[in-house]
């Protein structure tokens, strides 16, 4: 196997910059590919390219300076990713991309390896979106693409409804999810290595507000076996959609029963937790995964939450500051922006 000391990651946001400190601390340099000058993740890598993400000269030079790349969020085009896996060994592979940018593709895929979603409809026209809507009863209208942390979503009770949120979204690619009255929101992360590993972390129960991640808590609050479930559903997409890498599986428990809702190829707000409460963090997870080093233990050793910052909550850590058992982690962005993520705390208890 190739020895590999460079990594290279697309993308400089804060889950790249978070790449970057496990990276060094493992003994790995770090070059960054972002479409933006003073990134995050710009601060702490050996070195940065500021260029387009279709700039193929640019993604060139960006392929020849390291000996694997990967990439720390989903809504890059296809074609950046193809092509610097022509070029460089890309983890996880384009074609994962391909599949979890895209809410059809998912959850086609998901449903041909037998793992339940919510039912759902495509939407090409006002009358598709009528018809499945009075077939859900109620319903949520998403962009396939390029939508997260809520945006690019519509719940839909009525007719009228629909008729306002399709003259918003015509013009996009759409799917209609039948509204789900789940019980909470778990979320899995697993690894798989070069050579077939599998690991999985235990889940966390995962809290939004304003359509945005606010805590994620560990332990879960389900029982025992519906958590091994998680884990060996988790492993089964893993392995099925040939990851290396870590993936974030999203899931709706609803009773006994778990319907997976999204999966997100990189590293996850919800595995923030581990960076302080387990034994290896997600990033240095994914950093073996992708070098062919053994995986690391999931194993959690601490009990508590993980706080997103979002906004002006970022202002005020004077609280957390005072608390002996608190751990901030903060993304160095210049400016504060409603519904922007800003940091996080991880609460020990």
């Amino acid at each position: 196997m190739k020895k590999i000391s460079t990594i290279g990651i697309i993308g400089g946001g804060q889950l790249g910059r978070m790449i970057c400190f496990y990276a060094h601390k493992m003994g790995f340099k770090t070059v960054i590919f972002s479409d933006l000058p003073n990134s995050p993740a710009s601060f702490v890598t050996n070195q940065t390219i500021v260029a387009d993400y279709t700039d193929k000269k640019a993604l060139k030079k960006f392929a020849a300076l390291v000996d694997v790349a990967t990439f720390e969020f989903e809504n890059i085009p296809f074609a950046t990713a193809d092509f610097v896996a022509s070029q460089v060994e890309l983890a996880p592979k384009a074609q994962v991309l391909k599949i979890a940018q895209n809410r059809i593709l998912e959850k086609n895929f998901l449903n041909s390896i037998k793992v339940k979603t919510a039912e759902f409809a495509e939407i090409s026209s006002l009358e598709d979106l009528q018809k499945n809507l009075k077939k859900f009863g109620k319903a949520i209208l998403k962009t396939a693409t390029m939508g997260y942390d809520g945006k690019g979503q519509f719940v839909l009770k009525t007719a009228a409804d629909a008729t306002k949120a399709w003259a918003k979204a015509k013009n996009q690619k759409l799917i209609l999810e039948k509204f789900c009255p789940f019980d909470s929101e778990i979320s899995v992360m697993v690894a798989r290595s070069k050579d077939g590993e599998i690991s999985a972390y235990e889940p966390l129960t995962n809290i939004h507000k304003n359509g945005i991640l606010d805590i994620s808590i560990y332990p879960t609050k389900i029982s025992k076996a519906l958590q091994i479930k998680a884990q060996k559903l988790a492993e089964k997409i893993a392995k099925e959609i040939d990851l290396v890498g870590i993936l974030a599986v999203e899931m709706f428990v609803i009773g006994d029963e778990l319907l997976v809702n999204e999966l997100a190829p990189r590293p996850h707000n919800s595995g923030h937790f581990s960076m302080d409460a387990a034994v290896t963090s997600q990033f240095e997870q994914l950093i073996r995964a992708i070098t062919g080093l053994p995986l690391g233990s999931t194993k959690f050793h601490s009990e508590g939450f993980m706080k997103n910052l979002i906004g002006d909550e970022v202002k005020d850590l004077e609280k957390f500051y005072k608390n002996s058992n608190a751990k901030i982690h903060l993304y160095g962005k210049d400016k504060i922006a409603a519904g922007r993520k800003m940091g996080h705390v991880n609460i020990l208890n």
